[in-house]
C-alpha cells in the first residue's frame, strides 16, 4: 500500500476516534432526568395534606390531598428549562376500554405553589425550572379537596369531591371507579424527555385517594 495512502487513511481514523471520543463524553456528561413517585416516611408515593385556604365555609374545615412525582437529574450537568405536562391516554369504565387523545395540560411545580401568585400570575406558577446536578423537584399531578364539618355534637364525616382534579390551568377530570392510565412527560432544553406511566383507580373515599396510584 502507497505511503500515501497510508497516511490518509491514518489521518481518517484518527479524526473518527477523535470524533467518536468527543460523543462519548458529551454522552457521559449529559444532563438525565429521573421520575418516580414522591416519598418520605416509609410511604411510597406519599400523599401531602393541607389545608385549603381558598375554600372558607362557616362550620366546615376543607382540605387537598396531593398526587405529586419526583424529578431527579442523576447527570453530570444542569437541567436547562424544565416543564411537566400530563396526558391521559386510556380509559376503562365498565370493562369497556378506549384509547384516547387528550390533550396535553402543563403542571405546575410544587413550589411553584398558585396561593404564593396573585390570580393573575399564571406565567410564574407555571414557568420552567432548571435542575442542578444531583437536584431534585416536585410536580404536582393530581389533588383531592374534601371538607368535614367542625361544629361540635355533629358527623365529622369525610365529604371528598365526586371527582380528582389535574394541577394544571385546563383541569382534567378523574372520575371514581373508572380506571386511567396516564402519562406525565417532563421537556427539557437540553435534555431528552422523560416519561413517567401511571395508572389511576379511585374508589371515591378520601382515604382511597391515598391507594389509588401506582406506576404502570
Amino acid at each position: 500500500m502507497p505511503e500515501w495512502l497510508i497516511s490518509i487513511i491514518s489521518v481518517i481514523v484518527g479524526a473518527a476516534i477523535g470524533i467518536g471520543g468527543t460523543e462519548l463524553v458529551q454522552w457521559y456528561n449529559r444532563p438525565k432526568l429521573k421520575i418516580d413517585f414522591e416519598d418520605r416516611q416509609g410511604q411510597k408515593p406519599y400523599i401531602p395534606d393541607y389545608h385549603d385556604e381558598t375554600l372558607q365555609m362557616a362550620g366546615y374545615e376543607s382540605k387537598v390531598k396531593y398526587l405529586r412525582l419526583k424529578v431527579c437529574n442523576k447527570g453530570r450537568k444542569p437541567v436547562m428549562g424544565c416543564e411537566a405536562k400530563f396526558e391521559i391516554v386510556k380509559i376503562t369504565a365498565n370493562d369497556i376500554e378506549s384509547d384516547i387523545t387528550s390533550t396535553k395540560v402543563a403542571l405546575h411545580w410544587s413550589r411553584n405553589d398558585p396561593l404564593l401568585y396573585p390570580q393573575d400570575s399564571n406565567d410564574k406558577v407555571y414557568s420552567p425550572i432548571n435542575l442542578n446536578m444531583n437536584d431534585e423537584e416536585t410536580v404536582d399531578v393530581l389533588k383531592l379537596s374534601y371538607s368535614f364539618s367542625t361544629a361540635p355534637n355533629t358527623n365529622h364525616a369525610l365529604h371528598p369531591n365526586p371527582f380528582i382534579e389535574s394541577c394544571s390551568l385546563r383541569q382534567l377530570r378523574l372520575q371514581a371507579n373508572w380506571i386511567y392510565q396516564g402519562k406525565v412527560t417532563v421537556y427539557a432544553s437540553n435534555a431528552t424527555p422523560k416519561s413517567f406511566d401511571l395508572i389511576t383507580k379511585w374508589d371515591g373515599t378520601t382515604d382511597g385517594f391515598n391507594k389509588a396510584f401506582t406506576k404502570n
